[in-house]
């Protein structure tokens, strides 16, 4: 009994070739196929640059007192935390997870009066303030 449907008799030579008619993506074990293991050992997938050889060796880091935390905590709270009348006010739009850590710092680290919105605008003239040559020389390119 002969039929016409291929699959019904075995021929190894018919089940052995590559057909990507219907799948076009390379067999696991093929030949052709381009080598994974070698192209993800080689690139660091995390992007973590503790792993790279060209990281420098870390050295051992020296313990910051509690005195030293308290000093650097006055200058943070002096320089952002500080309450401020904000005149000529404009709306910003910022996504809902960064102003729920913009208020919680402002809530729980700022005295009485603080508020994201002296918050940000203290952020944003610091960062003026820091960039503002850079700015200058990218506005003349």
């Amino acid at each position: 009994m002969k039929t016409d449907n291929p699959a019904s008799i075995f021929n190894p030579i018919n089940s052995m070739t590559k057909d990507n008619s219907i799948n076009p993506t390379s067999a696991v074990n093929n030949n052709e196929s381009v080598d994974t293991i070698n192209t993800a050992t080689s690139e660091n997938l995390f992007n973590d640059e503790q792993n790279t050889s060209d990281a420098p060796v870390p050295t051992k880091q020296q313990r910051i007192g509690k005195q030293q935390r308290k000093s650097d905590f006055a200058d943070f709270k002096e320089t952002y935390l500080m309450p401020s009348k904000l005149t000529k006010r404009h709306s910003v739009n910022i996504e809902e997870s960064v102003w729920e850590q913009l208020e919680r710092v402002a809530r729980i680290l700022g005295d009485r009066g603080s508020n994201v919105g002296s918050y940000i605008n203290a952020i944003l003239s610091e960062h003026l303030k820091i960039y503002a040559s850079d700015i200058e020389v990218w506005r003349k390119l």
